[in-house]
């Protein structure tokens, strides 16, 4: 009997929080104080910078944040990492423990794997597939690197949790 109690209450917070996410963007807000470090720095880098799924400059937006191995990558997540530091331990968790879904939501929603170095191009920033790199160039893969995309995302994350521990 507990069991069933337990499981219903925990089936009704699950569909209270997934009716809470946006269609568009189905993942659950940072927080905040994070959401506030990666639009102050996104805005630094790309006047358009959005967390706005519905914005025609979300991708480009996003690419900030996953397109590894890119100047603006690097820029951006350096930067991010200090304010992030400062930002509640569970909204700094829920950050972390959502980023690689994220990462893979992007690379779906642009229709490319996730390159070593490069970006995916479509064009223009804020279409589909464009990335910036802070210079405002958009760039071409350059070739596929699954295992070298993992170890930027090593990489990364180290340095996100090297940062959060020096504070």
């Amino acid at each position: 009997m507990r069991f069933s109690v337990v499981a219903l209450v925990a089936a009704v917070v699950a569909v209270a929080s997934a009716q809470e996410l946006n269609p568009l963007y189905p993942f659950p807000p940072n927080g905040e104080c994070i959401d506030a470090c990666l639009i102050k720095v996104g805005k630094d880098m790309m006047p358009n910078f959005t967390n706005d799924p519905a914005s025609p400059d979300f991708l480009a937006s996003l690419a900030f944040a996953h397109e590894r191995d890119t100047p603006a990558y690097k820029k951006y997540m350096g930067t991010t990492g200090p304010c992030v530091g400062r930002c509640p331990a569970d909204q700094q968790q829920a950050y972390l423990k959502g980023y690689e879904a994220k990462a893979a939501w992007y690379y779906a929603k642009i229709g490319k794997t996730p390159t070593a170095t490069g970006n995916p191009n479509a064009g223009q920033p804020g279409q589909p597939g464009a990335s910036a790199t802070g210079s405002g160039a958009v760039t071409k893969p350059t070739g596929s690197g699954a295992v070298a995309n993992s170890a930027s995302a090593l990489v990364g994350a180290v340095a996100i949790l090297s940062t959060l521990a020096l504070l």
